[in-house]
Parts: structure tokens; sequence; C-alpha cells
């Protein structure tokens, strides 16, 4: 059997991972807007849509205030 890391797998895969990482996040900010933009005067009610929506982007933002503060202290 061969090793894992001489395969084109663990080559492309490592790209392949990262750009679906950054292209979902990048997708849940259009889709947060979008959804802003359509249902402005129902956001009551799609409350929970667009947190779900947003969900990501929320997670990488947090993730980036909490290590900016560490940082600075």
């Amino acid at each position: 059997m061969k090793p894992y890391r001489g395969t084109w797998i663990y080559q492309y895969g490592s790209i392949i991972s990262l750009l679906i990482f950054y292209g979902g996040i990048l997708w849940s900010l259009i889709n947060t807007r979008l959804l802003i933009s359509k249902h402005k005067s129902e956001l009551k009610n799609n409350l929970i849509w667009f947190f779900l929506s947003a969900i990501s982007f929320l997670y990488i933002g947090i993730m980036l205030i909490i290590a900016m503060n560490r940082t600075i202290d």
C-alpha cells in the first residue's frame, strides 16, 4: 500500500478543501446579504433563516476577534 502523502489526493485535496472552506464563507456572506435585501420587510419573521445563513460568516468573524484580542493583550 502506498503512503498517503505521495498521492494526488494529498496534493490537490488541500487546495480543494481550502477553496470549499473559503467559498462556503463567501457564499454565507452573499446569501445573508440576499436574504436581507429580499426579505427586508419580513426580517423579523425570517430571523432564524438569517442567522442560519450567517452562521459560518459569524463564526469566522468571532474567531478573528478573539484571536486579535489575545494577541493585543
